[in-house]
């Protein structure tokens, strides 16, 4: 059995355990400012998350809207070049029939010429190529329709033959306007998509930073639970501790009106030995219970 604490021991425990609940009490009130410093910071960062997210979302809408409209003008260019081999061979078959000096030797250039032109169109219609590889053979074939176009200006012109040399030139005017739109297409598009890849970075660089904050929010949150454990431990022990100082107090009067009652009685005897006068409190020591006497002296 434990041996019972004085009360010097008790009033040092007691002022131990109010100034351990003290230094709790400010280090939970620091604690609580940090974890609604956390919590506003959290919120921060969410919110910038979802801000980076819409502008990912609307960057990304608009890559794949000009990534449809490139698509749109590459086909558009095929068809253009598809027309272009069709109104070609007919003016082929036009100047294949006009007599002029040296007409052999500019069909046979004129025919190389188409050969070579005809092989690139093949390849980009039918060829699975780079944008920039396709977009080089087209300028390759304007420089050789350019040629073509000085070879049939030295032939004898027929009507049909002009109006098909127009055609053909604005479809090249055309074709080059279609080249200069999907280099453009594609420059915007690298743009937006570096872009997207810096958003998808600043949203992962956030999210860590969430991740981070939620970690310290976890540890700081734990550390006040434990906090409010120990002050419930540290209070409930003070409560007790003070009711055992109560108690030895109590104790300590007890003993002390036994002794004064031991005193008066023994002075209330020796009156009564003398034939003295026994005054109320006299005679009650004498005759009355030895516990109503102690609890009238306390």
């Amino acid at each position: 059995m434990a041996h019972p604490r004085s009360e010097e021991e008790l009033l040092s425990s007691i002022e131990k355990l109010r100034e351990r609940i003290a230094e709790l009490k400010l280090e939970r009130d620091r604690l609580v400012g940090i974890i609604r410093d956390l919590k506003s910071r959290m919120a921060a960062v969410r919110s910038r998350i979802r801000d980076l997210k819409s502008e990912y979302l609307a960057t990304r809408d608009s890559v794949r809207s000009l990534v449809e409209e490139r698509r749109r003008l590459i086909e558009e260019r095929r068809r253009l070049i598809a027309e272009l081999r069709e109104k070609r061979e007919r003016l082929r078959e036009l100047t294949s029939r006009l007599d002029v000096r040296d007409a052999d030797k500019l069909r046979s250039r004129s025919d190389a010429i188409r050969a070579r032109v005809e092989r690139l169109e093949w390849k980009i219609i039918t060829e699975s190529l780079s944008l920039e590889e396709e977009s080089r053979l087209v300028k390759e074939i304007a420089e050789l329709e350019a040629e073509l176009g000085r070879i049939y200006e030295s032939l004898r012109k027929s009507s049909e033959a002009s109006e098909l040399r127009a055609e053909i030139t604005a479809i090249r005017i055309n074709l080059e306007d279609l080249g200069r739109k999907i280099d453009q297409l594609t420059q915007e598009i690298a743009r937006h998509e570096s872009r997207a890849g810096e958003l998808r970075s600043k949203i992962e660089e956030q999210k860590r930073t969430l991740d981070q904050l939620v970690a310290e929010l976890g540890s700081y949150v734990n550390r006040l639970l434990e906090i409010k454990r120990e002050l419930q431990t540290l209070g409930n022990e003070l409560g007790r501790s003070i009711e055992e100082l109560k108690a030895v107090r109590e104790s300590r009067a007890r003993q002390r009106a036994l002794e004064i009652l031991d005193r008066k009685r023994r002075e209330a005897e020796e009156k009564a030995r003398r034939g003295a006068r026994l005054s109320f409190i006299d005679a009650q020591v004498l005759y009355g219970t030895y516990e109503d006497a102690v609890e009238d002296e306390r």
